[in-house]
């Protein structure tokens, strides 16, 4: 076998790799075929015969491209890694107000999908609108927040705290909203990595 054929036996292996890496990302593709062809070379300047059998040989011991990517590529997420059941729990739980923004904290704590950084975003999200939350009540029922001048016929002096009871409809509505943006992130880093889609090929 001359040397056009040998090329073609390894360039038919190459293919087959990049066939079989068609779902990783482009970049990871090209550099893992770089990869296993630099292997190749090296591996055939170590045979102590050129031709048809030293390809054949070098080709053997690597093994099935499909093998190869198998290895090359991320673990597949275990059972434990994917969304499941406590993932959807936490969801839910942290769109109920007061005791279910707490529980959905320690759910999506105890989670082993999301990571630290969409663990410390979300919860800075369902801090975030506590706080504002707060801030808006203590500055309608504080000191001076609801000072004014009494209606005609009031016989309370100039100047008497009114207070005027929230309506419980908007507050309510407030309080559904908190955990709304935390959940939203959360859920939205949950959906399936783009980088590994097959439509990256």
């Amino acid at each position: 076998m001359n040397t056009t054929d040998t090329d073609r036996l390894i360039e038919d292996y190459l293919r087959r790799l990049d066939q079989a890496a068609a779902h990783l990302p482009r970049a990871r593709r090209a550099e893992l075929v770089a990869d296993i062809r630099g292997h190749i070379d090296t591996a055939l300047r170590q045979e102590p015969a050129a031709g048809e059998a030293a390809v054949r040989n070098v080709l053997d011991r690597l093994g099935r491209p499909e093998d190869i990517v198998e290895a090359a590529q991320p673990p597949t997420p275990d059972a434990d890694q994917r969304a499941g059941k406590l993932e959807i729990a936490a969801l839910i739980a942290l769109l109920v107000p007061f005791i279910g923004w707490g529980v959905g904290a320690v759910l999506v704590v105890a989670s082993r999908v999301w990571s630290r950084r969409d663990k410390l975003i979300g919860a800075v999200l369902l801090l975030l609108p506590i706080v504002i939350l707060g801030l808006s009540v203590v500055a309608i029922s504080g000191p001076n927040g609801g000072e004014e001048s009494p209606p005609p016929g009031d016989t309370r002096p100039v100047g008497e705290k009114v207070e005027e009871p929230l309506d419980p409809v908007p507050a309510g509505l407030m309080l559904l909203v908190v955990g709304l943006p935390s959940a939203l992130y959360l859920g939205w880093r949950l959906r399936p990595d783009p980088a590994t889609s097959p439509t990256d090929a």
